[in-house]
């Protein structure tokens, strides 16, 4: 009994390696790519009143460059991004410097989630929790063996200490 209910655990969830997505250019970003490295995943909208995060986000990415990875997820889920691909990217780039990963747009929270955010939700599939994303900014610290490691508010800032002490920290 005991194997086969370990079976069927093993069997719903499911890595995040296993994922793929669109960035903004259409290219194809595997997940798989980042093992062994810390990944900040964070959903972002450049008509977001946090948008000055960005400055932040991209200063983790430089700090950081060796053990973590920064993935940015445009969304319009709260109502706060209705530019297209190319001009989220050029906004970032243009007004922040960004050189983090950027992906497609799409939805974080209710019908449609990108790969990424069905996974994050889904304690059947993550192993550890059913994330609901409260807000644009919303970070979500991957651990090196692609577990959950933490969930950041929306309002903090990238750059605060309880951050970079995850990113730091030594799982």
């Amino acid at each position: 009994m005991f194997n086969t209910a370990l079976s069927l655990l093993c069997f719903l969830i499911s890595s995040i390696y296993n994922i793929q997505f669109q960035n903004t250019d259409g290219g194809t970003v595997n997940m798989n790519t980042f093992q062994g490295k810390k990944i900040l995943l964070v959903n972002i909208a450049t008509g977001s009143t946090r948008v000055s995060q960005l400055a932040g986000l991209q200063q983790l990415q430089q700090t950081y460059a060796d053990s973590l990875v920064v993935i940015a997820f445009p969304s319009n889920s709260f109502g706060n991004e209705s530019n297209s691909n190319a001009s989220i990217k050029q906004f970032c780039q243009t007004n922040y410097n960004t050189t983090f990963i950027i992906a497609a747009k799409a939805p974080v929270s209710g019908a449609g989630l990108h790969p990424i955010y069905s996974w994050l939700s889904s304690r059947a599939q993550n192993g550890d929790l059913d994330l609901q994303i409260a807000g644009d900014f919303q970070k979500v610290l991957i651990a090196k063996d692609g577990s959950i490691q933490a969930v950041f508010s929306p309002k903090l800032d990238p750059m605060n200490e309880e951050i970079t002490d995850a990113i730091t920290a030594s799982y």
